[in-house]
């Protein structure tokens, strides 16, 4: 899983997109209308989106979590200096999410994720990622003439996953409900 599913996941799971100003309860910079992406690239006419900001881009053929990366120059097949243009960061080798040059019409929200959530995102995606994890965390394994095996369990003896595991971590995020969906 890249980061950015995983970010995204964590984000439905908590119902917070962070996409509202704790201290003044106002929406962050939302753009909507016509977007080109072109070999993973996007153009924002913009001056709110930096580079190295976090992006929820919502339309009928793309949605997701993304982080904007500088477009290197000599790959950029825009005109340098037109139109600000980032490269959509997904945490994998797939750097062209549509597969050529596509205009889409949706929404990009700004995600300001407070300090310390993407890096608690990257230790469930490690966890996630490690095959040993998967269903259950192990609690202790022996072979003593056969293997066994004991796994982290709940109350309702299920296997504890992501969201158990982290939810104390994860609680202060936590929302009632969801700012939009996605």
């Amino acid at each position: 899983m890249t980061l950015s599913n995983t970010v995204l996941e964590v984000c439905r799971h908590l119902r917070n997109f962070f996409h509202f100003d704790d201290s003044a309860n106002k929406p962050h910079y939302q753009k909507e209308g016509y977007f080109n992406i072109t070999d993973g690239n996007i153009e924002l006419d913009s001056s709110e989106f930096q580079y190295g900001d976090w992006i929820a881009l919502k339309s009928r053929r793309l949605s997701g979590i993304f982080r904007l990366d500088k477009v290197p120059p000599l790959e950029s097949p825009l005109v340098p200096y037109t139109v600000p243009h980032f490269r959509l960061a997904n945490g994998s080798d797939d750097i062209n999410p549509l597969g050529g040059v596509e205009s889409l019409t949706g929404a990009v929200n700004l995600l300001i994720l407070p300090s310390g959530f993407i890096e608690l995102c990257k230790e469930i995606n490690a966890w996630v990622s490690d095959p040993n994890n998967a269903p259950s965390a192990i609690q202790s394994e022996s072979v003593i003439g056969f293997f066994s095996k004991t796994v982290a369990t709940g109350q309702n003896g299920l296997p504890l996953g992501w969201e158990q595991l982290f939810s104390q971590r994860l609680s202060a995020w936590r929302r009632m409900y969801t700012t939009f969906d996605l």
